[in-house]
């Protein structure tokens, strides 16, 4: 169950499961798939989540440590999902469990969005919405690799990896813990611990679906521009899984294999198929309305001043003519909010293979190998040009009259002549695009452990891991093949043609509503490629065990852990020659490759004191201790550490805090993505003859005298921006502070509470800074000067001058706050005194009391909490809350559950008093309001053999809250996927079959 705060009586640990489940009604759809889903989760925050010492040892170890000792605590918080919460949640995917955590945000996931930010076909975790690059996940305790090279924003482990009925148990630690497992652990640690000494054969199948009935009020403002908007009851987005699980214990138990095979298929659900997702919005002062983009179809024309180059006027096809132009109207935007998926189609396999065997005390062989292949189909909307200047031939064949008049005659062009229109384009014939990705992943473990002596043991493995990553982008254009296009001529046989055909060019004519033909979008369109990979390879040796000396006033001795690390990190990234020269139209600031590697050797130790131990007012004390050093080929020298301490007066009552200091090394990206010069729009008070800033405050950004006054004012106010990685990154460094109290009253049996605060401030932000205020930062305060570089000739940032607008380590990110919990349960009969089976309670909750940013060092900081909106980006509520209620049958074999989880309200980041939040707001799209969510679940054993479960999530279909100020990858045009359901009820049933 998910548990969060277990462990506070004697001796030191209560395991508070707390049966996790939801039931209710059952819908058939489709080839028999029992529709059903939800289930409701335990929690007991903290402790344990114990794993029993290899070769059959009596000491754990729990999840942010690696000292073995009896009864093991932790001094951090630990939140345990069990692999009954999976089963009864009937996940397809783990993200939508981890992601109804308190303490998770959503991230990377089966429901983001296709677009700049969107989906990447992985899933990544983001504790305390600190980045999910601050977040180090590990599968039986080992690192799990990086899971794309393609987009920074899916740079973390990819738990697509990890197979969901083959989990014990999740383990949740927030906070740093670079001293135990390396660099990436700043928010916390996610730790996959998998099924051991499995045996016999277990099929599981499970199948759900999505339910929704549409009636969103905003359905209303989609109608008013004229798009269809569903109606009545949807049904659709089947998720089925199947798995085959066969272990077999051998050599009377010492040693054990097991297999894993699962397939998961997941359909698409499209925006349009829902009425609250059917447009984006603008918040206007008359209310809600689509956002339309002017990138349209029909296309939208600028015509130029051919003398001077100035846009005369922007129109588009007259809809009553077909072929001549009307002055466009923003009614004539192009709504692109209804063709995206929801939830992208995916197919998955999982295989994975599981040894151990004890040749002797001093020596267990044990092995992993996983196999991971996924293939996600994300939609992304008709393909765009945007607002690209094209040389149209004033005897183009294709124009009418009044449009050869318009674009050429009336400005004194010849038909020998061309006209340079500025073309914005949405390719609606060609419909959307899809982007084809596939992720294949390989890991391997093999190791030795054992006992060396009396008390001590040892561990030493190698590990290499490797995602080969590939896309297949269709539906796209080719920009070149588009300016081709539109230079159509009539050949001597009276045949309209391209003026160079030689490439098989086929005209097309966009003057005209019914012009663009077939072979002419298979011509302007593409197939277009990348491919990659992320490689892993670890070495790692440690040994624990006891000193054998012990405090005068404990019983157990002093126990330490050492240990050495050797890591290696590879990426490579390969777009085609179309994507490097930047000739596809939806990504027209290019893609180029990727090449690098970093390794690291890194020395660690623990130490577990206890100094007190069953006396008066001391039922235990200890303190622990560790510190890792790291040397990275790239980042040079980093040092982590922690300390902390646990006091138990009494059996009921153990309080804890901790102190650890966190390193994060710049990943590959962030490190090796390419470096390339494009545009960003910038006023740069330094130009023109009466410069707006004195020659002194220039001069800070390296203009000379003799060039004061004297800079031509860059053109469009674009200058030049130079973008990508950064090589001479430096780690972050974060501090996290918890401490916090447990209690389990000795009147009250069964119950368990737990309070935890934490404080994490993350320094040498490893971010980007715009342009703007780079050169605002060194203009008026002298600072990030180093970031400017003047053309050395005339001191205009164009051409050879431009802004480092690069990775950099700026600023800082802290949030702190508090988590609850609570566990209880109870056996009916001892209320009264009839066999009634037993309740349980179990609540996780978290008030988020600060999440602070500042993005330039000495500049005044701003708050998030509370907040959503285009900076904050997806909503930071300042509480909230799981709470599940269970009942088991006195036989065990009938398990109820119904779960209420809560998201607090949140306000527009713009109505912040902060001056880098404030800005124009509409009143209505000020908050977004509170959600509750109730689930349903129930199991049913049935002869031993089988368990059949089926249950409701978001049993009352309630929409997610919907706004116009929206930013980050988890924006799905008017919401935020991932923290709010978006699809409406899920319905789901499984079975385990035990053979």
């Amino acid at each position: 169950m998910l548990s969060s705060a277990v462990a506070a009586r004697s001796p030191h640990q209560v395991s508070s499961k707390g049966r996790a489940s939801r039931a209710m009604r059952t819908a058939t759809l489709m080839t028999a798939s029992l529709l059903a889903l939800s289930p409701a989760i335990a929690f007991a925050q903290d402790t344990a989540a114990p794993e029993a010492g290899p070769a059959g040892g009596n000491d754990i170890v729990v999840t942010g440590s690696r000292i073995r000792v009896p009864n093991a605590t932790s001094v951090s918080p630990i939140t345990t999902v069990s692999s009954e919460d999976l089963a009864q949640r009937g996940v397809t995917r783990l993200e939508d469990m981890l992601n109804t955590l308190p303490q998770v945000y959503a991230d990377q996931g089966g429901g983001n969005r296709g677009g700049t930010v969107g989906a990447s076909g992985t899933a990544t975790i983001n504790l305390r919405n600190l980045g999910n690059q601050r977040t180090l996940v590990l599968i039986n305790g080992r690192r799990l690799m990086q899971g794309d090279p393609a987009r920074s924003a899916a740079q973390a482990a990819d738990i697509n990896n990890v197979p969901a009925a083959l989990v014990e148990r999740i383990d949740v630690v927030t906070g740093g813990a670079s001293a135990v497992y390396g660099s990436d652990a700043l928010a916390g640690v996610v730790n996959f611990e998998l099924k051991k000494n499995f045996e016999g054969v277990q099929l599981d199948a499970s199948s759900g679906v999505f339910q929704h009935d549409n009636g969103n009020s905003i359905a209303s403002v989609a109608t008013a521009a004229g798009q269809d908007v569903p109606t009545g009851s949807t049904v659709g987005g089947l998720q089925q899984s199947f798995s085959v699980t066969a272990g077999h214990n051998f050599a009377d138990g010492r040693g054990n294999i097991t297999g894993f095979v699962s397939y998961r298929h997941i359909d698409g659900v499209g925006t349009s198929e829902r009425d609250f997702s059917i447009c984006n919005l603008n918040a206007t002062a008359a209310g809600y309305s689509c956002s339309l983009s002017s990138t349209t179809y029909p296309a939208q024309f600028q015509l130029t001043n051919p003398a001077t180059g100035a846009t005369r006027g922007s129109y588009t096809l007259n809809p009553t003519t077909g072929n001549t132009f009307r002055t466009y109207r923003t009614s004539d935007g192009f709504n692109n909010g209804n063709t995206y998926d929801l939830q992208a189609p995916d197919e998955r396999i999982n295989a994975d293979l599981l040894a151990h065997f004890e040749v002797s005390p001093a020596l267990e062989l044990y092995g992993e190998a996983m196999f991971m292949r996924d293939k996600a189909d994300i939609r992304l909307s008709p393909t765009g040009v945007f607002t690209v200047p094209e040389s149209i031939n004033c005897s183009n064949p294709f124009l009418s009259a009044q449009q050869k008049n318009l674009m050429c005659t009336s400005v004194g062009l010849t038909d020998a002549q061309s006209a340079t229109v500025n073309v914005s384009l949405r390719n609606a014939p060609g419909g959307s695009r899809h982007d084809y990705t596939k992720h294949t992943s390989y890991r391997a473990v093999g190791g030795v452990r054992g006992e060396i002596a009396p008390g001590w043991r040892y561990d030493a493995y190698a590990q290499y891991g490797r995602t080969n990553y590939s896309s297949r982008l269709t539906g796209d254009i080719s920009l070149a093949s588009f300016a081709n296009s539109l230079r159509a001529v009539t050949n001597s046989s009276g045949q309209i043609v391209c003026e160079n055909a030689a490439d098989g060019c086929v005209p097309l004519n966009i003057f005209s509503t019914t012009g663009v033909t077939a072979d002419a979008l298979n011509y302007v369109q593409g197939t277009f490629t990348r491919t990659g990979f992320t490689e892993e390879t670890i070495v790692s040796g440690s040994v624990t065990g006891d000193l054998g000396v012990a405090s005068p006033f404990a019983s157990n001795p002093i126990s330490v852990a050492l240990g050495t690390e050797y890591r290696k990190e590879r990426i490579g990234f390969t777009p085609d020659t179309h994507y490097s020269s930047r000739d596809v139209a939806g990504n027209s600031g290019g893609e180029y490759p990727i090449s690098g590697s970093f390794d690291v050797k890194e020395l660690y130790g623990e130490v577990r004191v206890p100094l007190v131990e069953d006396r008066p007012f001391f039922k235990s004390l200890a303190v622990e201790g560790g510190a890792r050093y790291s040397h990275y080929s790239t980042a040079g020298d980093t040092f982590a550490w922690k300390a902390g301490a646990e006091w138990s007066p009494v059996d009921a009552i153990r309080f804890r805090g901790s102190f650890q200091h966190a390193v994060r090394a710049p990943n590959l990206v962030e490190l090796f993505g390419p470096q390339r010069v494009t545009t960003a729009r910038l006023t740069d008070p330094c130009e023109g003859v009466r410069p707006t800033a004195t020659f002194a405050q220039c001069a800070q950004s390296g203009v000379t005298a003799t060039q004061y006054g004297t800079i031509e004012p860059a053109a469009g106010q674009l200058s030049g921006a130079l973008v990508g990685g950064n090589p001479n990154l430096k780690p972050e460094k974060s501090n996290t502070k918890s401490f916090g109290v447990q209690i389990a009253p000795p009147f009250l049996r069964g119950l368990t509470l737990s309070v935890d605060y934490f404080d994490i401030k993350v320094d040498d932000l490893i971010t980007t800074l715009p342009a703007t205020i780079t050169l605002s930062q060194c203009i008026n305060a002298g600072t990030f000067c180093d970031q400017i570089l003047r053309n050395p000739a005339t001191g205009s940032l164009v051409t050879t001058g431009y802004v480092l607008t690069t990775n950099l380590n700026a600023g800082y990110l802290q949030t702190t706050g508090i988590d609850f919990s609570a566990s209880a349960k109870q056996d009916l009969g001892d209320l009264v005194k009839a066999d009634l089976g037993t309740v349980g309670f179990n609540f996780s909750g978290t008030r988020t009391n600060k999440y602070e940013v500042q993005i330039v060092p000495g500049t005044q900081a701003y708050r998030c909490d509370g907040y959503f909106g285009v900076t904050c980006g997806q909503p930071i509520p300042t509480w909230r809350h799981r709470a599940e209620v269970n009942w088991t049958a006195p036989s065990g074999a009938i398990r109820l559950a119904a779960t209420w989880r809560y998201i607090g309200g949140t306000r527009n980041d713009k109505s912040s008093s902060a001056t880098f939040l404030a800005g124009t707001y509409q009143p209505y799209d000020y908050k977004l309001k509170a959600v509750n969510y109730f689930d349903l679940a129930a199991s049913f054993d049935v002869s031993g053999s089988y368990t059949l479960r089926l249950g409701i999530s978001n049993v009352f279909d309630r929409d997610p809250p919907i706004t116009a100020s929206t930013s980050g990858q988890t924006s799905n045009g008017a919401f935020y996927a991932g923290m709010y359901d978006s699809l409406g009820r899920y319905l789901f049933a499984s079975v385990t079959a035990k053979l």
